[in-house]
């Protein structure tokens, strides 16, 4: 198979369609909830929807791995969760140093971000 081929086969995958509706969803919401005619709220909260279609997915998508890829996934999210304790705590120290005070959802985008990049370390790892 060639690098095209590939790529093309896992973005039709049900994990990344659904990572991107819900981000598209959620960029949306982002943007145009703001306006000076602020959406109803059962509208704000539609990436929610999404966003439970990918964690299905991903589950799904995890049980149906061979045993190399599940131990891929096991400590890339073994490692996203050390990564996400350390800059919990790091916020928490600047939050209390009275620097910075991040808000949840600056947890929630790193968390994610670190689990993205432990991912494609243990992947390239085992290469």
């Amino acid at each position: 198979m060639t690098f095209f081929s590939t790529l093309s086969c896992r973005l039709r995958r049900p994990v990344f369609l659904w990572a991107l509706t819900a981000l598209i969803a959620e960029l949306a919401v982002e943007r145009f909830g703001n306006e000076p005619h602020p959406w109803p709220l059962y509208l704000t909260l539609l990436p929610i929807l999404p966003m439970l279609f990918f964690v299905a997915a991903l589950f799904r998508a995890v049980q149906r791995m061979d045993e190399m890829h599940r131990q891929i996934c096991l400590q890339a999210a073994y490692a996203a969760f050390l990564l996400t304790l350390v800059a919990t705590l790091m916020f928490a120290g600047l939050d209390r140093a009275h620097i910075y005070v991040a808000h949840w959802d600056d947890v929630g985008t790193t968390m994610i971000f670190l689990w993205g990049c432990s991912y494609v370390f243990f992947s390239w790892r085992y290469r």
